[in-house]
């Protein structure tokens, strides 16, 4: 430890000795220590600290890895091979680890899983070709491990042969590959890996040695292989000897090209061009589109002088590759041996575009320039060429030297002045490099490239605000291009280093960064530059806009403000600032400060209307603000201008009802009516001050009127069914009533007072079974619509739960439209009992559009004279069944929408005073009327007001709060402890308790606080507030509200977004190992069904009887009575 302290003080880094002094169970320290041990060495210390680590965080992948390499180095395979298999069921893809593991495999003598780690390596990273290397290595040492083993060394071949797929000339895998085929006697393919190796590594004088006696070994024991001689014969340095071979291949096969190809070349090095020639011939009549051959008879004929041959051959291979550079480059020396210099020049241009980093070849192709300058010493091209080339070069007097002549020449020769003016920057002499730049913006004044050199090199000169004029020029000509305008801002950055209060540059950089929408960058510009000048009109508007961009509407609107005070009367800002106001408010249409500006605005352009219906807007979102003296100073210069004017006059009356003068609001009201009749806003404040004074005939004309305007207008048919029970006019009521209801479900208000009006007659009537038939008759009659049984068709079986039989079936309604919904059977639902009663009264009081499922109505089949709820039809079936399909691809994202939607309902369940007593997932269901991801709570069947108690327990064992087991009390935050167990639904994709029978004792067990066991990837803070949710006291249980807020901001408030971000990946890897649904006790039973019985038995267990089974028969208490279908309304 002693060594550990001081290297680690050496170096002047944090000695985790030391500080595991005072935290000896830091795991990150005890790693570190370790990895500073494995480096000095000492692997049993490194393994001491690595092992406590682990039992600290015994997931760490990292410390696995560590410790598998440390048993490496101790020779303990077994234990690395551990290590290495957890950290790659954790990281499959862990490019390391899988390294480590085949080397493993490999001192284990298990090669077919090196083989296969290897194999998933070179998936995972094909072209690392260091990993090719390693691999390689290890292919070897394990051939030479098994040198008899011909199956392995067949397998071994493939694994060449991938890794030479993808690098096909990586000179060991050739040469291994060459070795193993000589092993195998697969001597053809061995030689052609050989000459491969020598193709790419031709002057490697030892090489050549070695694979000759390869070749050697092959015609030792097959003494006439025409491959084998023709190849030694390619690998012989002296040609002489290689024609001897060559000469013995081809007695064997005289028409092998591959041969004479060779032998063509011998001579070709030994001078002998005509004989070379022959043998390219005949190489080319065989394969006449022989690329290689191609250009060796060209050089020969170049050689032999023979230019017009050897440009035929040229152009025919540059015909195949056109981008060839050898042959660019031969080609264009033979054009310039036939002084077609043009063409040479071209070829030339054509070879350095395409190798521009080849030196060695720039300095060829600059030879070959010479000599046509030689030749032609007026060729401008050839001039120009040469001067590029110089430049990539770096020679920059040379450049200047061919740029001056050619500018002798041409004047105006752009491309020559930008490179000469570009030489001169890099020789600093930037008066000459600004004289080349100005006289070529005189040629071409908008020349973004040369603009940006120009205010380069103003910059160099210190001439910041010209360096400024043109880099700003250059942004008006190209806005869009954002990467200029990231060059142009270094550029600022620059001046403003050695300027730092230079204002142009302050602004220039914050418009860039404007474009840029840098927003945050651009006010600190701005700020800064505002402090210089306080009172710079165009920068105030320029910040005002960017506060605007950021959602910072006051600061913007300040400045707008400060704007106008500075320019008075500048009329078109005074517009351009009202265009600011507006874009504001149609994001904050009630922000007030951007109201009463543009309102003050607006009065200063003496646009008074305009005015006037911003003040208005002003007075409603605060009536106490002092603009009131200003609004009636508006209303009367209006008035004086214009006696007739209707809004105005609107605008008087509305204030006189607001201060409770109803009568001289009505006569104003009357005014502006005469100018704008139908203007159905003024109607509706008649209407509503003819209210106030008890005129209700007046107020039902005048909101008769505004609905013949706006049919759907649910405040004034609120208005108005108010209005008809002041007279009343009950039936008329209730039809503005329910046309709120159909247009906005969720306005709860109006349906409660229907509902509990007609239970408070329910409970009125307690004897007589005619007049309660008559009564719940009506209730369904205004309520839920009366469907004759007759419009359903294709009826079909789709299951039966605990209440009953539900089919599907298309209804068609009004004789056109075809809905898909489901008929619910109630059992002993002939009569239409309680039970079938509340449920429809309980769809009713929560009917919604988005979270509970609808009842359309109720039937009766006159087969079976079984009453029938009408519900919407869920495509999808119930939750548990889409989290049993779907579950490996429902993300955390969709989980939380889920959980949000489900939450959102209860809450609408618990805001009308009652409880559902019966959640599970089989009882939410998905896809309701084909919508994909749609979700919707059913069964109501045991909803319940919340003071309505009853001794019934009726449920699925796992999804019923513990002390509902002891007392049967049902309370909201007993559906709160079955949404805990939807959560943890969501995370396991499995019911609770599906391997326990559902008896008492699982009762006895959750009373005593069991629960689901939470799984690894579920974030912590979410299973923090599960575990408040299933809490074994009430009390403790969050409310719905709370819920649905909490999940929210988990779903769409980013609040605690790591974890859940982290969650996903478990998630991720987690479905690799799938989700078994085999095993689920058969005693789990998923079926709502009676539970006092069991509930009976837990409490002798609680109290120590032992008394085998209490059977408690439960009886529901129901009171039939007849319904007839001709007592309904058919509708």
């Amino acid at each position: 430890m002693a060594i550990v302290n001081l290297c680690m003080d050496d170096l002047g880094l944090p000695n985790p000795s030391k500080s595991l002094e005072t935290d000896p169970n830091n795991a990150e320290l005890l790693k570190m220590r370790g990895i500073t041990y494995k480096q000095l060495k000492n692997y049993n210390e490194a393994l001491t600290d690595f092992n406590k680590s682990l039992e600290i965080r015994p997931n760490n992948v990292h410390v696995l890895r560590l410790r598998g390499e440390t048993y490496q180095k101790l020779e303990k395979y077994n234990e690395a091979l551990t290590d290495f298999n957890n950290l790659l069921e954790s990281e499959p893809n862990n490019v390391h680890a899988l390294k480590l593991r085949g080397e493993t495999y490999q001192k284990l003598e298990k090669y077919n899983e090196t083989l296969t780690d290897f194999d998933n390596l070179l998936k995972l990273e094909p072209n690392n070709r260091d990993l090719h290397k390693v691999i390689i290595d290890r292919y070897n040492e394990i051939l030479e491990n098994e040198p008899n083993n011909r199956d392995l060394h067949e397998e071994i071949i493939d694994k060449y042969n991938e890794i030479l797929e993808i690098e096909p000339n990586n000179a060991l895998a050739l040469r291994s590959r060459g070795k193993t085929y000589l092993k195998l006697e697969k001597y053809n393919e061995a030689s052609m890996d050989f000459i491969k190796v020598l193709e790419n590594e031709p002057n490697n004088r030892d090489l050549h040695e070695e694979i000759i006696d390869k070749y050697n070994e092959i015609l030792e024991i097959e003494p006439s292989n025409v491959l084998a001689l023709s190849l030694r014969g390619k690998a012989y340095q002296k040609y002489n000897e290689a024609s001897i071979n060559f000469i013995k291949a081809l007695e064997n096969e005289p028409n092998n090209a591959f041969v004479l190809r060779l032998r063509g070349e011998t001579y070709q090095k030994l001078e002998n061009h005509n004989v070379s020639l022959m043998n390219f011939d005949k190489v080319l009549e065989i394969e006449s589109n022989n690329i290689h051959v191609l250009r060796l008879r060209g050089e020969t004929h170049l050689k032999l002088e023979k230019y017009d041959a050897a440009l035929t051959d040229f152009n025919n291979l540059l015909e195949k590759e056109p981008n060839n550079t050898l042959a660019l480059r031969l080609r264009g020396e033979t054009y310039q041996k036939l002084e077609k210099h043009n063409e040479s020049l071209m070829d030339f241009d054509k070879v350095i575009k395409l190798e521009p980093n080849n030196r060695d070849l720039h300095e060829v192709i600059i030879d070959s320039y010479n000599e046509i300058l030689e030749t032609e010493p007026n060729n401008t091209l050839a001039m120009r060429s040469r001067g590029e080339t110089y430049l990539k070069l770096e020679k920059y007097n040379a450049v200047l030297t061919n740029f001056n002549n050619l500018l002798e020449l041409e004047p105006n020769n752009y491309l020559a002045l930008r490179l000469r003016g570009e030489t001169y920057q890099k020789l600093e002499k930037y008066n000459e490099a600004l004289t080349d730049f100005n006289n070529l913006l005189e040629l071409e004044p908008n020349n973004v490239f040369v603009l940006r050199l120009r205010g380069e090199t103003y910059q160099k000169l210190g001439k910041y605000n010209e360096a400024l004029t043109d880099f700003n020029n250059l942004l008006e000509l190209e806005p869009n291009n954002q990467d200029l305008h990231e060059v142009i801002i270094d550029e600022y950055n620059e001046i403003l280093e050695i300027e730092p209060n230079n204002t142009l540059a302050m602004r220039s950089r914050g418009e860039t960064y404007l474009k840029l929408e840098k927003y945050n960058a651009v006010l600190t510009d701005f700020n800064n530059l505002l402090e210089l000048e306080p009172n710079n009109v165009f920068v105030l508007r320029l910040r005002g806009e960017t506060y605007q961009k950021l959602g910072k509407y006051n600061e913007a609107l300040t400045d707008f403000d400060n704007l106008l005070k500075l320019e008075p009367n500048n009329r078109d800002l005074h517009e351009v600032i009202i265009d600011r106001y507006n874009e504001i408010l149609e994001i904050e249409p009630n922000n007030a400060f951007a109201l009463r500006s543009r309102g003050e605005v607006y009065k200063k352009l003496e646009k008074y209307n305009e005015a006037l219906t911003d003040f208005n807007k002003l007075s409603e979102i605060d009536p106490n603000n002092d603009l009131n003296l200003c609004l009636n100073e508006i209303i009367d210069v209006i008035l004086e201008i214009e006696p007739n004017n209707a809004l105005a006059l609107s605008i008087r009356g509305e204030t006189y009802q607001k201060l409770g003068n109803y009568d001289k609001a009505v006569i104003y009201f009357n005014k502006s009516l005469q100018m704008e009749s139908n203007n159905a806003f003024v109607l509706r404040l008649r209407g509503e001050t003819h209210q106030k004074l008890e005129n209700y005939n007046e107020s039902l004309t005048d909101f008769d009127k505004v609905l013949e305007i706006e049919s759907n207008n649910i405040h004034v048919l609120r208005l108005r069914g108010e209005t008809y029970q002041k007279l009343e006019r009950q039936s008329e009521a209730l039809m503005d009533f329910n046309k709120i209801l159909k247009t906005n479900t969720e306005d709860i208000s109006v349906l409660n007072l229907i509902i509990e009006t007609e239970k408070s007659k329910i409970q009125s009537i307690k004897d007589t079974k005619t007049q309660k038939q008559q009564t719940e008759s009506r209730i369904v009659n205004e309520l839920i619509n009366w469907i004759p049984y007759s419009q359903f068709k294709n009826i079909e079986y789709i299951a039966e739960g605990g209440f009953g039989v539900v089919n599907s079936a298309i209804w068609i309604k009004d004789g056109e439209n075809k809905i898909k919904v489901a008929l619910k059977n109630l059992h002993n639902s002939k009569d239409m009992t309680d039970d079938f009663l509340k449920e429809v009264i309980s769809h009713g009081i929560t009917r919604s559009d988005d979270f509970i499922i609808q009842c359309y109505g109720i039937t009766k089949d006159p087969n079976t004279n079984s009453n029938i709820m009408v519900m919407e039809f869920a495509e999808d079936g119930s939750l548990h069944w889409d989290l049993r399909r779907n579950f490996d691809k429902i993300n955390w994202q969709t989980k939380l929408e889920r959980l949000y939607c489900i939450a959102a309902g209860i809450e609408q369940i618990h805001n009308n005073n009652l409880i559902h007593r019966d959640l599970h997932s089989g009882n939410i269901l998905m896809g309701v009327n084909g919508i994909l991801g749609s979700i919707r709570i059913a069964d109501l069947g045991l909803c319940r007001n919340v003071d309505n108690s009853t001794n019934h327990v009726y449920g699925i064992i796992p999804y019923v709060a513990p002390e509902i087991f002891e007392d049967s009390s049902y309370s909201q935050a007993s559906d709160v402890y079955s949404f805990g167990m939807l959560m943890w639904e969501f995370t396991s994709g499995h019911k609770p308790f599906r391997n326990r029978p559902h008896n008492s004792d699982l009762m006895c067990n959750i009373r005593s606080g069991l629960r689901p066991e939470i799984t690894d990837d579920t974030p912590d803070i979410f299973s923090v507030f599960m575990k408040r949710c299933w809490d074994s006291n009430p009390i403790n249980r969050p409310n719905i509200k709370e819920i649905k807020e909490q999940i929210y901001k988990w779903c769409w408030g980013q609040e605690n977004r790591d974890q859940f971000i982290q969650a996903e990946q478990l998630r991720k890897i987690s479905v690799i190992n799938g989700n078994s649904y085999r095993n689920y006790n058969p005693e789990a039973i998923y079926k709502s069904r009676p539970l006092n019985s069991m509930i009976s038995l837990f409490k002798l267990m609680l109290i120590g009887r032992k008394k085998e089974s209490v059977e408690v028969e439960c009886s529901h208490s129901s009171q039939d009575f007849e319904i007839n279908e001709n007592d309904f309304g058919k509708k």
